[in-house]
């Protein structure tokens, strides 16, 4: 196979590149390769994880009303006041639909048929 780049030489190394879900597959040779060089792959990486949507990043503050830290319900699984609820909301969100079946508001139990 002849390298893509060039056009001259055997090609000896295959890149992969991925855009919009779509591989993309090139032949080159050592020399092209080499020219390629890491820099192309780490800016190819930092471009793809700048396209990424973010999580949000953890919460290290305290709630206002009874000071207790994300941490502290992270290890106990308990607010220590409703406030909580409105402090850490948007990590809470991310909770609520494992510890509530799917949902993101509690229902409560279902009687039991007799």
């Amino acid at each position: 196979m002849i390298c893509r780049s060039c056009g001259q030489r055997e090609a000896v190394v295959l890149v992969q590149t991925v855009v919009a879900n779509q591989v993309e597959k090139t032949a080159l040779c050592a020399s092209c390769a080499a020219a390629l060089g890491p820099a192309a792959a780490l800016d190819a990486l930092m471009e793809a994880l700048a396209a990424h949507p973010t999580r949000p990043r953890p919460h290290h503050g305290r709630c206002p009303g009874c000071r207790t830290a994300w941490t502290d319900f992270r290890e106990s699984g308990r607010f220590g006041c409703p406030q909580c609820y409105e402090e850490f909301l948007p990590l809470v969100k991310d909770l609520l639909p494992r510890v509530h079946a799917g949902a993101y508001h509690h229902r409560g139990k279902t009687p039991g048929r007799r």
